[in-house]
Order: structure tokens, then sequence, then C-alpha cells
């Protein structure tokens, strides 16, 4: 029995905790987190504390006991056939039991099997921690779909829109988790050309260097119907046409051919009703063959409108098809406004889209949603400050329906246009050391590094505007 008079005077403070762990010799225990909390793990793992403060002269104590452990919930909806989720957390800290204060041990992670309630959820006890350390490739969760790992990193913010920084102790964290229906079967050993592009017959892909490099290459035909425009200058000789830093005004020609093409039906009312004010857009195929005649008018057109200085290609088709002025490079005088299109797309719209952070999931998700919903692709690869823009015109997948090769053309290969115009490269998303991937392509020299490759630092893509048309059209 415990005695008020045992402890002196002043105040006392009287702490408890649950289950019992200690016959209270010592103040602190070291817990261990039981690893499979499907049964009566979890349980085990979880403890309540409780703790009052009784002033001289009191003799009663209330003990509001709480858990000091944290709850992290997993709610699951969409098709969750086959599917197998660990929680990944610190599993070793020292508890003060008389403070209720918990030290947890900095680098002893483990996997954690889940206790799944009778609506579905899941649930484990952790201990309460800073939420970082889960945002790393290694993730919060180890999700197994089919029989291939995932790992999902513990999000920004909760879906009640709350930021989510620690795992705070008696607190309860959820979330959660929507499985979409397996794309991979969808993209898997697939390969998808942009719309309206012919896939060629496979034998028509030659390797024109076999001593020097493993690439495929394949010769440009018009019946493909995809483009290929070319700098004449890309070397920027002395006394030469000044074209040497316009890549992303090549590949914003390429997407404009393209773009022309496939929306013909309309561009030919339009032309018709004579508001048409552009260059001709006939791709000059004969040129294309030429040292020194520029195959695509609406390049020069750029030309004629632009220093010879970096840019963007979304920056080159939204000033050509919305008039919206980039701010680099410079403009020549008088300024071409271009917006040759203008008046059939509501103010504010542009068809021309900018992405950076060109991770792999970024890089599959881009181009797979631009195939999937007819949109034309360019690209800067290198450094990001010395990046050269070229255009994508379709791409191979893995049996994991990831990108592993795409086809692309390059405005500085006008020597080369009569032995290939499109170029099979093979993707590769090398581990950054602050953890992610990123995205390259690799030079296909025999003999290469496994580590060499350059980087893809943004994508860029141009729609149709279809909905747009209609709506001009009055369809």
């Amino acid at each position: 029995m415990l005695r008020r008079s045992d402890f002196g005077t002043g105040n006392l403070i009287i702490s408890a905790h649950y289950p019992a762990i200690s016959d209270g010799a010592s103040t602190e225990y070291n817990l261990q987190i039981n690893t499979d909390q499907s049964q009566s793990g979890e349980n085990k793992s979880d403890i309540l504390f409780a703790k009052d403060t009784i002033a001289e002269g009191e003799y009663d104590a209330y003990f509001p006991f709480e858990h000091i452990m944290h709850r992290l919930k997993i709610e699951t909806s969409g098709n969750t056939e086959n599917v197998s989720i660990l929680v990944r957390s610190k599993s070793n800290g020292n508890i003060n039991l008389q403070t209720g204060e918990i030290q947890v041990n900095s680098n002893d992670f483990q996997f954690i099997t889940p206790k799944k309630n009778n609506d579905g959820s899941l649930e484990a006890i952790i201990f309460p921690q800073p939420v970082s350390p889960y945002r790393t490739e290694e993730g919060l969760l180890k999700i197994t779909k089919d029989g291939k790992d995932s790992y999902y990193k513990a999000p920004e913010k909760l879906d009640n829109g709350i930021t989510l920084t620690e795992f705070e102790k008696g607190k309860e964290t959820t979330i959660k988790l929507v499985f979409k229906e397996d794309e991979t079967s969808e993209w898997a050993n697939k390969t998808v050309w942009v719309y309206g592009i012919k896939e060629p017959d496979p034998n028509d892909w030659k390797q024109v260097y076999p001593t020097t490099n493993i690439t495929y290459y394949l010769l440009w035909k018009k019946e493909y119907g995809w483009f290929d425009v070319n700098k004449i200058n890309p070397t920027d000789i002395e006394g030469g046409i000044q074209d040497a830093y316009m890549c992303w005004a090549a590949s914003a020609s390429n997407l404009l051919h393209w773009w022309i093409t496939m929306n013909k039906e309309y561009i030919d009312r339009y032309i018709e009703s004579g508001k048409y004010k552009g260059p001709d857009y006939t791709y000059n195929s004969e040129n294309a063959f030429t040292d020194n005649k520029q195959e695509s008018q609406i390049f020069q057109d750029f030309l004629n409108s632009f220093e010879n200085e970096a840019g963007n290609i979304d920056d080159g088709t939204n000033w050509f098809i919305h008039g919206k002025l980039p701010t680099l490079p410079p403009m020549t005088y008088p300024i071409n406004n271009a917006g040759y299109f203008k008046d059939v797309f509501p103010e504010g719209v542009r068809l021309g889209k900018n992405i950076a952070g060109i991770g792999k999931e970024t890089f599959n998700k881009t181009i797979k949603d631009a195939l999937l919903n007819n949109k034309a692709i360019g690209f800067n690869a290198g450094n990001v400050k010395s990046s050269h823009a070229m255009t994508i015109w379709g791409a191979e997948f893995d049996e994991n329906g990831d990108i592993s090769y795409i086809y692309y053309v390059d405005n500085n290969d006008r020597s080369d246009v009569r032995y290939f115009g499109c170029i099979r490269v093979k993707i590769v998303y090398p581990k950054m050391p602050e953890g992610g991937n990123t995205t390259g392509y690799k030079y296909g020299y025999i003999g290469e590094p496994e580590d060499s490759y350059k980087p893809i630092n943004r994508l860029f893509t141009l729609e149709l505007g279809t909905e747009y048309w209609k709506k001009y059209f009055n369809e």
C-alpha cells in the first residue's frame, strides 16, 4: 500500500503504465516493437501511460491513461487483389517510465506486418518520430502486388490538407491508398508511336555505324509521318546561317508540322476563310536532303523573328499558335507577334506545355499521357545550362511497362540525313545520391561505360486542341 507520508513533503508525481513492464526498480525501459503485428503483436507493442501530480495534503490521484506510441492506419480501395503491405519504421527505443518520454534509436529500421481490421483497413503501432526518413527511396510502405515490389513515400500532406511532419505521440495517422487497374499489361513489351505516325517495317532500322556504335537508325520516309527539321549551320561556322543555337525552334517546328498535318481538316477551312497569315507550312523533303537549303519555312519564320540564342520548345509553339511572346530569346525588329491561330483558342489557353523534374515516374507518366491523348513530344537533353532540344516520335516499353527506348530526331545531324533521321536509344534511370531516379539515354558507343548516359532534364508536349477547333467551326 502506498502512503502519502512515505514520500515526504511537497508535490508528489506519480506515473503508471500498462501493460506492466517493470518491477519499479528501473525508470527506463527498452522497447523492441513487434514486427509481426498481424495477431497479438500490435497489443504487445502499444503502451498506455498516465501521470498525475499530487499536492501536499492531497491523497487521491487521477490517472487518465493515454497511448504514447503512434498508430498508423492504412485504408485501401480499388483493385487490391494480390496486394500485401508492410510498414517500415524504426523499431527500437527507450521509454522513460516516469515521464513517458521516448528516445528512438536512430538507424534500426524494420518492416512491420500490420494488423488487418474487420473493415479491411490495416494498422500498425510505431514509435513517435519525424516523417522525413520515410520520404527517401526506401519509403514508408513496401507494397507487393502480383509479386512486384514498390515503395510508397510518406506524403507531404494528408487528405485533409494537414502538413505531415511528425508521427506524433498518442496520435493516429491515416494513409489512403487507391489501387488502380494494373497498367503494366497495357504498355508492357509494346512499341508506341506518336499519334498519326506510321510504324515502319522493323527491317528498315539499320546500324549505320556497326563498327563503333550499337545504335539503330531509321531513314526518313514521307509515309512515316514524322518530321526532322535540321539546322544548316549547327557548328556556328563564321559567315554561315545563324541557326546554331536555335535547336528549340527546330524542335518546335517539328511539332508544328505534325500539329498542322493532324489538324489538316480544320487548317484547310481556316485558310479558306482567309485568316491564316503565317508562313508556308509545307515540309520540303527535297531541301531536307541538301546541305544548304532549309526544308521548313516554319523554322525559317523563327530564324527571321528571333536572335540566334537558346529558348524553350513550348515558347516556340505558343508563339506560333497563340501569339504569346516569350521572355527569351530576344526578338528581332520589327517584332513578329505571330499568333497565326490565336482567334481559334480562348484567351489564356496554351497548347504547348513544359514539364520539369524528369525523374523516372514523371518521364513515364508524361510520355504515356502524350501517347494516349494525341500529343507531340519534345525534350531537352544534357546539363540544364547547356541543354539541346530535340523531338521524340515514339517509344518502346519493357516487361514492366516502363519506357526502355525512345525514337528521336536531332536537328544537329543534317550532314547525316542521307543515312538516317530517327535514332533509337536506350533509356536508363540512374539513382541519385539524395534519393530517387533521374532519366537519361545511353550514347550507344561500343564499350560505353555502364554509368555513362546523357540526362534528360525537361519534356514538352503539344496538344491538337481538337475541342477548340470544333467549337470554332460550330461543330
